[in-house]
C-alpha cells in the first residue's frame, strides 16, 4: 500500500510532463515550407539533394502523426526534417553553382582560344 502511495503520484506527475508538451504545428508548418523552398530550389534534379528531400518529407509524416501523442518527439522530427530540408537546398544550390562556375570557365577558355 504504501508502495502504491508513493508510486502513483510519480506516475502521475511522468505522465502530465509528458503530455504537457505544446504541439509543434508552427515548427511543422515552418518545415513544411523548407521542404517547398527545396523542391523548387531544384533538389529533386540533385542525386544527393533528392535523398535528403525525401528524408525530410518522411520525417515531416512521421511526425505529422506524432502531433497530440508524442510532441516532445514530433517536434525532433521536424527539426530533424528541417535541417534535411535545408541540406537538400544548399547541394542543390551548390550544384547549380559548379554547373555556373565550369560553364564560365569554358566560356573563358573558348574567348582565349579565339583571339
Amino acid at each position: 500500500m504504501r508502495i502504491a502511495m508513493i508510486t502513483l503520484p510519480l506516475l502521475l506527475g511522468a505522465f502530465a510532463c509528458g503530455s504537457s508538451y505544446p504541439p509543434p504545428n508552427d515548427e511543422w508548418t515552418a518545415a513544411q515550407a523548407d521542404v517547398g523552398r527545396a523542391e523548387g530550389g531544384g533538389a529533386p534534379a540533385v542525386p544527393d539533394a533528392k535523398l535528403h528531400l525525401q528524408l525530410a518529407q518522411e520525417d515531416l509524416t512521421k511526425a505529422k502523426s506524432l502531433i497530440d501523442q508524442d510532441n516532445q518527439r514530433a517536434a525532433s522530427l521536424i527539426a530533424l526534417a528541417k535541417v534535411e530540408a535545408q541540406l537538400a537546398l544548399s547541394l542543390a544550390k551548390a550544384q547549380t553553382a559548379q554547373q555556373t562556375l565550369q560553364k564560365a570557365q569554358a566560356d573563358l577558355q573558348k574567348a582565349k582560344g579565339g583571339t
